[in-house]
Parts: structure tokens; sequence; C-alpha cells
């Protein structure tokens, strides 16, 4: 073996463990007990992120080989002739199925959206290795929705309504989706109207270097989120820049306005806790399970209204600004209102 490949070989053994260690494993099983039994805050019937759902059940359709599979889901039960379009982006380790995300997915397809689910992965360090060379990642998710829209454009399908389009980026997913954001227009996505990143990391050091340097290809108009846990990436050793500590300086060509930072914080009071690990938007098998209160009085509610305010102008109280609809996450089954989210106009966000 000569010095070069062992050195190589180091190399790649180093980026794997900061991948592994570094937030970008799966988030693992979800607290069970509290500090009292006070069950969690039940999920409203109407309203950003509430159960008044238009559709009764969702479609699953599917394409692509290897790093340039995708999946596509369309609202059923009544099938609309169109309906917009959201763009879902899965974390790090997934490598086949739409698990992670599954919770969040169906939501969203009831809802009244098409979605498309790229699944721009297939190994620990495939199609990448991280932040350390982003690009093959960025390839396999940009072929994805791509193949996912020409699927859409097929006869009996949902045609998506691409001047209604959001995105959505879980972790890894999350700078890919910021990436994808600010190249849309030379790449031939559609243009972004709404945006939530969701605990962003790209699994490297401090500092997000997967991010294109500037990201003013988003439109100033976007309406957006990026959220980082108390328990997050911005918790762990070395990493007080990452997440949306380092997205958000690079947003300053958007309004105040028509952005938010936001921090989720734990919230042990009552039965199972609400946990604000890597991960609150992952709910599936394998992934922290069915979804909860985190869900629905935070991320569907705000995903909700994030689209609202972009497509219509409404609802966007419970999606922009330091408001008592943003903040509020709900109230325990004995009354105890449930720890409000921290919200800013600048980073950085501190546990």
């Amino acid at each position: 073996m000569t010095a070069r490949v062992a050195k190589g070989q180091l190399t790649l053994m180093v980026m794997l463990g900061v991948l592994v260690t570094g937030g970008c494993a799966p988030p693992g099983p979800r607290e069970t007990t509290g500090e009292t039994g006070s069950q969690q805050p039940a999920q409203p019937p109407s309203g950003p992120g509430g159960s008044d759902y238009p559709h009764a059940d969702m479609r699953v359709g599917s394409g692509g080989e290897g790093v340039y599979g995708w999946y596509v889901f369309e609202p059923i039960h009544p099938q609309p002739a169109s309906a917009p379009l959201a763009i879902i982006l899965h974390g790090y380790a997934e490598y086949s199925g739409y698990d992670m995300m599954y919770e969040l997915i169906r939501h969203t397809v009831r809802k009244g959206n098409v979605v498309i689910y790229p699944r721009w992965q297939t190994g620990l360090a495939f199609p990448c290795a991280g932040a350390f060379d982003i690009e093959p990642c960025m390839t396999s998710a940009r072929v994805g929705i791509q193949s996912g829209l020409e699927f859409l454009n097929g006869p009996g399908r949902v045609r998506p309504q691409l001047e209604r389009t959001s995105y959505f980026g879980f972790s890894f997913g999350g700078i890919l989706t910021a990436n994808l954001a600010n190249r849309h227009a030379s790449i031939g996505l559609p243009t972004p109207r709404a945006i939530f990143l969701e605990d962003p990391h790209d699994g490297g050091t401090d500092g997000e270097g997967g991010l294109d340097e500037s990201l003013d290809g988003i439109p100033a108009s976007v309406k957006l989120q990026c959220h980082s846990s108390e328990e997050g990436i911005i918790s762990e050793k070395g990493k007080a820049h990452s997440s949306c500590n380092a997205v958000f300086p690079k947003l300053g060509h958007i309004p105040d306005e028509n952005k938010d930072l936001v921090m989720l914080r734990t919230d042990r009071h009552g039965t199972p806790p609400l946990s604000s690990r890597h991960g609150v938007s992952a709910g599936g098998p394998g992934y922290g399970g069915r979804a909860d209160a985190c869900d629905w009085n935070f991320v569907w509610k705000v995903w909700d209204a994030l689209r609202s305010c972009a497509y219509d102008g409404t609802d966007c109280q419970y999606a922009l600004g330091d408001t008592p609809e943003h903040r509020s996450l709900g109230v325990w089954s004995d009354g105890q209102p449930v720890i409000p989210l921290v919200i800013q106009d600048a980073a950085p966000l501190r546990p």
C-alpha cells in the first residue's frame, strides 16, 4: 500500500466518522417518560397543522435507479386535476424508501399538495461524503426532482402547479435544499415560494462548508424559516456556528418580515416528553415513530402556514414574526403551556 493510498483511506475513514457522529446519523428513539403523566396537546381540528384534511389518502409512485431514485405522492379521494408542489428532502442515512419523512409527507399530501421526494443517497458515503464533496448529492437530488416532474406530467396524474412550489429539507437535506433553491434558475427547478430548513447540517466541521458561498439566488420574496433545535446540531461540541447559525447570515437579501430563525426547546413536563433532539420532523418507522405535538403544533403548523402565506397571503401569523400564533406549541392536558418557540430575526441561536 502506498503512502498516498493509505492517506486517502484514512481521510475517508475520518469523513465517515464525522458523518456518523456529527449529527448526520438517523434520529434515535424518543424519550417515553416525562415529569408528570400529563398528555401532549392533541392535533388541532383545523387550521395550519390541523386534521381537516380535504383528501383521505395518497397515491405513491416511484422511479429512477440508484442515487437517482425518486418518489412521488399524489392526493386522492378525491383526486384533484392539479395541486401545489412540495419538494421534500430527507436527511443523511436513508438509503431506500421514505420512512424518515413519512408523517410529514402524508400530512402535506392530504392537505392538498403533490410531493416529490428525491431519494438522493444509497450508502454512507455514496454518492457523496457529506460536505467534503457535496456536488454528487446535489446532482442526485436535482435529477430526482426533475424526473418526478416528468412523471407528474403523464396521463392521469395530478399536475403540479409550478408557480406554487415549496421546499422542505431536513438535516443534510436542508443544506441540499438551500443550495437547490439558490441555484434553481440555473439548474431548471421551480422557483421556491416557501422554504423550511429543519436543523440543516452537512455533517462536517463547524460552519456548514457544504453551503454555497452565496445564497443570493434564493428569491427575496420567499417565505422562509430556518430551525435549529435546542438539543440538536448547535448543542454539539464545536457546532455553535453550524446549522441555521451558518445559513441565516447568508440570507441578508431577504427582508426580515419574510424570514425567521427559530429554536424548539425540549419540554419534559408530560408523557411522553416533547424532545428537541435532531430529527423533530422525522416521523416514521424506525425514525421516531408516529407524529406527535412537535409535528402538528410546530413543524406542520409552520410548514402549512408558510405555504398559505406565500401563495394566498393567509395564515402568515402562524409562520412568520414573533407572534403568539407562531410561538405557541399548545397546552399539556393539565393546562400547562408547552414551552414556546424561540424566534429571532438574526443569528446566533444559543441553546
